[in-house]
């Protein structure tokens, strides 16, 4: 697999690395052959949204991850029965979230700022300001790289509806474009999290530090999906997502069951159910 180059050396929430050499602590992402690599929907992401939003914000999120390939859906969007009475999240305005307030998902796109791509992840950004579509938080990014032109030194992260996964796009000055879903792990769980996922998805790790790795869980020439996992600090708890479920397919859930650190139960003839180590619920298809 082709390698990418160094961005920087420190990481935040995982918005910070797109485009960065795989760390020598790990095992190598070139030690992955591509035939291992040719599921782009390995890992996706159910959402669950309120009665009569659903094509709407299917559409929403089909049309973000066009920006890195139009046929690249990772987001199956249904509706629940009955309105949900859970409010949108406060806007954190200039600041990184509170201990209390750090959604337990992100998805953070990187992409190329080459041959007029600055003007196009401006155009991306000034679309999530819109509805559906709401403002989160800023996160101030201590490395001082831009995340996107024209906004030094802060990142901002956007939600499509309340309990889903937080949104954000930065810039890569070359490499790949990078799809990175971000678990965040409370300090205690982040070894047996990465543990898990490790089984379930079947990969090496591809890049790790002390507080930070990621799964390459796709890749061609042009572009890659990562997941990533990044430590909370003692005493923080990521806020389990009530709307929005992380399926992975799985060759063999009998084989899995004995091994998981919850109970597995089947939901459909190709799908069961479980929790990983901070609660988060997780579908493996068959």
């Amino acid at each position: 697999m082709e390698k990418t180059s160094a961005e920087d050396d420190c990481v935040d929430s995982g918005a910070e690395t797109g485009g960065s050499d795989y760390s020598p602590l790990s095992s190598t992402s070139s030690e992955l052959s591509m035939g291992e690599l040719q599921d782009p929907f390995l890992v996706s992401i159910h959402l669950i949204v309120d009665p009569g939003q659903g094509k709407f914000l299917q559409h929403a999120a089909d049309a973000v991850l066009a920006w890195v390939h139009p046929e690249l859906q990772l987001f199956r969007v249904s509706e629940r029965a009955s309105i949900s009475q859970r409010p949108w999240p406060k806007h954190h305005q200039n600041s990184s979230l509170t201990a209390a307030c750090q959604p337990a998902l992100a998805v953070i796109l990187f992409l190329q700022e080459a041959h007029g791509g600055e003007e196009q992840i401006l155009m991306l950004h000034r679309a999530l300001q819109r509805p559906p579509w709401r403002y989160h938080h800023t996160e101030k990014v201590s490395n001082g790289r831009r995340m996107l032109p024209l906004t030094p030194c802060s990142q901002d992260f956007f939600t499509l509806s309340p309990g889903t996964p937080l949104w954000a796009v930065r810039q890569v000055h070359y490499g790949k474009e990078i799809v990175r879903f971000t678990v965040y792990c409370q300090h205690e769980n982040y070894v047996d999290m990465v543990r898990l996922y490790k089984l379930l998805l079947q990969r090496r790790v591809a890049q790790k530090k002390e507080d930070f790795c990621f799964f390459v869980v796709y890749s061609n020439l042009d572009m890659e999906i990562q997941l990533s996992f990044k430590r909370l600090p003692r005493g923080q708890s990521p806020v389990v997502l009530d709307s929005a479920v992380m399926e992975v397919r799985v060759r063999d859930v009998g084989a899995l069951v004995p091994l998981l650190p919850h109970p597995c139960s089947p939901i459909s003839e190709v799908r069961w159910q479980t929790e990983d180590y901070d609660g988060n619920k997780i579908l493996l298809q068959v």
